[in-house]
């Protein structure tokens, strides 16, 4: 029950704005995505 409480009140830090959140991985293009866009 405690850790439901604490999990609940960081994601409302995160969403007023108190708590930055976590940084989400960049997208890396692969090779094959690259060559696609340079044929059209």
């Amino acid at each position: 029950m405690k850790e439901k409480i604490q999990n609940w009140l960081h994601d409302l830090g995160i969403a007023l704005g108190i708590i930055e959140p976590p940084l989400q991985p960049i997208p890396i293009r692969t090779d094959d995505e690259h060559r696609r866009s340079r044929r059209r």
